[in-house]
């Protein structure tokens, strides 16, 4: 059978074949890759398997790169039929032959009960009746723990099944090829095929033509390090899922996290790599362990190293059990040298807290201290950067939204050549966009000489832009995984650029490139440009909270010249506002497929109901009967309601100059957007959340679902789950949220 691939595009279905020997050609791909470019992180037992490998027939890799494009570690052999093998069967038997593939034994039953349908499950069952009880309407994990006990003893009954089924032993040796290819390992579909898929439909871009194929570590010991830590990774992540799809050979089910963190434990780390998924991963295994075995999560800890987290983590849980002096001493020693700047914020201010009696973080404290309140029309709640540019913009100020995005872009196009092309750790394989060096975090370690020189070239603004220029039409749409190309890319780049200190600009690049991967994000929303002056604003709209990620960031854009205004909104209401609280039903929870029902508005201004409007809508489809159970309404209900096509008009004009409210806003919101595009209407409007407000208005509460909400406060919900019910109560809702916050001020 031919391979078909769906390409959604612009609202159109268009289906792609594959070529016949498609995977065939990835999989040679693959090996070829590896025998060219890895063989010194090869064990004799790879280059044994490589070797059975290149004596098979054509028909029989072609099988072999089917069988290990399948995720399940069993494969149905009579399910493996394509059109390009013209003789399945003997070609699965030259690969059990060459010592490739082999039939499931009676060491595999688990696997193999685990694998089979419900009802393969209830009729292999059914031949034990007798024997074994059971019940057929019993859901599927009981029925494999019912089978697993039965055939325990007698697992050689199931032989017949045994012979049905080839085991997909990709993990013995090929997982190890596709980790040394894509320097990661997946729990999703295979890693490999995926990428190219994705490649040859056009659908993900690549570097293909401007990199080459390298390999990605430097000896044995440090791949296989890399792999056996990454297999530990998908292993945590996978503990609590269904049995069935590998080997299930890392740890035991009873106790899977004491004993995945003994193997991460003894697991040696070579390479920078190796080290931060070994410390991530020991810091996660110490959250699952803290709270049942004490001893072995703090043993976690102190596994990691050089690892700021952990560090954290420690001096926390010190504290907390008492132990101050070593805690005090802890912090001061990370003050005296920090791992990081976000670890020395963390230390300053915890030392200032806990020991000298500081009753404010500094996050809270700037926020609080801040000189740059701005009255901001609350109908930007939803978007409250785009309310603090148009309240500038309106001031006669040029400003950008930019938060990382300007300084990622700023920082790839001037270190181009540095990351892309003259890297002492170039992309290994078109596939690695994001540039190792940076991944490693040795960029300016490495290449000190080349940055200096190249951040030398710019001896004035102009001569800054020049270079951003240059390598923005030179490498125009090459994909880099620091920024993604955009029209008016430069626009901003040249605002910053020609108005900024050229010395604050040199330095703050030189930061990033000795600290990237602290100093790659948190940066301020906006960009003001004022009389030729650049300053940054960290938009907080009430509730919000300053970032030590942001902390870090604004930290060093102010240390080297820049000007930042932490710019807290306070929300300007207009009493004359129109509120149009909205609820609707449709047939189902998902935009794709699923249509409106019925809509229910209230509108509310100066504190009161000054209209109510509702009507029923023909979804054009059928309603299940679980939603009719739910809402009340039925296909019958519906059959003579208008479509949602007669009704956007007078809804839109109903809708226009208010705020849209909804309880789940977006939900409500997203429908109708939906909806609107069908009938051939745009609709965009300002919107509140009740839940949002809620949250901020009233703290504490358990849940903030409309149905606790209205019980708590006692509102008019009497039919919930209808639309002009629910609409109701919801306004109440929002008057209620109205007055807290008037009490507030």
């Amino acid at each position: 059978m031919l391979d078909t691939v769906f390409i959604y595009s612009c609202g159109d279905v268009m289906k792609k074949e594959l070529p016949a020997k498609y995977y065939l050609a990835h999989f040679r791909e693959l090996i070829e890759f590896v025998t060219s470019k890895c063989m010194h992180l090869l064990e004799p037992k790879h280059s044994e398997f490589i070797s059975k490998i290149n004596q098979l027939d054509e028909q029989s890799q072609c099988m072999l790169a089917r069988v290990y494009s399948r995720k399940p570690y069993l494969v149905q052999a009579q399910s493996l039929n394509y059109e390009e093998i013209t003789s399945p069967h003997q070609a699965i038997y030259t690969l059990k032959t060459a010592g490739i593939l082999y039939e499931p034994n009676a060491q595999h039953y688990k696997q193999l009960i685990a694998h089979l349908t419900k009802p393969m499950l209830v009729e292999l069952l059914s031949n034990y009746s007798e024997q074994v009880s059971f019940k057929k309407s019993a859901a599927k994990g009981e029925l494999v723990t019912i089978a697993c006990q039965f055939f325990s003893e007698r697992a050689d009954d199931l032989a017949p099944l045994y012979s049905q089924y080839v085991i997909n032993n990709r993990e013995d040796y090929y997982e190890y090829f596709e980790f040394l290819f894509a320097g990661r390992l997946s729990s999703g579909d295979v890693n490999h095929q995926n990428r190219f898929v994705m490649r040859d439909l056009g659908l993900t871009a690549t570097r293909e033509g401007h990199s080459e194929s390298l390999s990605r570590f430097n000896t044995l010991a440090e791949a296989q390090s890399n792999y056996v830590l990454n297999r530990y990774r998908l292993a945590f992540k996978n503990i609590g899922k269904t049995a069935g799809n590998t080997k299930d050979e890392i740890f035991d089910d009873k106790t899977p996290y004491t004993e995945l963190s003994h193997l991460v434990l003894a697991q040696p780390a070579h390479g920078a790599q190796a080290h931060d998924i070994k410390n991530k991963l020991l810091v996660r295994l110490y959250k699952q362990l803290k709270n049942t075995d004490s001893e072995l999560a703090f043993s976690l800890l102190e596994g990691c190293t050089d690892y700021a987290e952990a560090q954290e983590i420690q001096i926390r849980e010190q504290y907390r059990l008492g132990n101050k002096a070593w805690v005090k001493a802890q912090l001061e020693q990370i003050i005296e040298n920090p791992l990081t700047d976000d670890l020395l914020y963390f230390a300053d201010d915890f030392l200032m807290r806990k020991f000298n009696k500081q009753t404010r973080s500094r996050l809270s404290t700037m926020l609080a201290d801040t000189q740059c309140v701005l009255e901001i029309d609350e109908i930007y709640r939803g978007d409250v950067e785009q309310g603090v540019n148009e309240y500038y913009s309106a001031k006669g100020l040029t400003v950008f939204n930019t938060e990382n995005t300007l300084w990622q872009s700023l920082f790839g196009l001037v270190f181009w050549h540095e990351l892309f092309i003259e890297s002492p750790y170039p992309p290994c394989n078109e596939f690695d966009i994001y540039p190792q060096v940076l991944q490693l975090g040795n960029f300016y370690e490495a290449q000190s000489t080349q940055i200096d020189a190249r951040l030398k070239s710019c001896s004035t603004n102009q001569a800054l832009l020049n270079l951003v220029c240059k390598h923005a039409a030179q490498y125009f749409e090459q994909p880099n995984g620091l920024f993604r190309w955009r029209s008016n890319l430069l626009e901003p780049l040249e605002a910053l650029i020609l108005n900024s200190p050229l010395e604050a600009l040199i330095a703050h690049l030189t930061a990033m490139s000795k600290h990237y991967l602290q100093l790659k994000d948190g940066y301020p929303d906006l960009m003001v440009i004022n009389n030729g002056q650049v300053h940054f604003e960290e938009v907080k709209a009430p509730g919000d909270k300053l970032r030590r990620n942001q902390l870090t960031t604004i930290d060093n854009l102010k240390n080297v010249g820049f000007t930042v205004h932490i710019a807290a909104v306070k929300w300007f209401v207009d009493p004359n506002r129109i509120y149009s609280v909205v609820d609707i039903e449709t047939t189902g929870g998902l935009k794709g497929g699923n249509r409106v029902t019925e809509i229910g508005i209230v509108k509310v201004q100066h504190g009161k109901v000054i209209d109510t409007w509702t009507t029923l809508i023909n979804p054009q489809r059928h309603i299940p009967s679980f939603i009719t159970k739910l809402t009340g309404i039925s296909d019958g209900m519906v059959y003579n309601a208008p479509v949602f096509a007669d009704i956007a008009q007078p809804l839109l004009d109903k809708l226009a100059g208010s705020i849209f409210v909804a309880h789940n806003v977006n939900f409500d919101y997203g429908f109708i957007k939906k909806e609107c595009e069908v009938a051939g209407h745009f609709f965009k409007m300002p919107k509140m959340c009740t839940v949002v407000e809620s949250r901020r208005a009233f703290k504490g509460l358990k849940s903030y679902s409309l149905g606790n909400l209205s019980a708590h406060f006692n509102l008019n919900l009497t039919s919930h789950h209808r639309a002009l019910a629910d609409a109701t109560a919801t306004a109440e809702l929002l008057l209620l949220i109205q007055n807290s916050e008037t009490l507030t001020q």
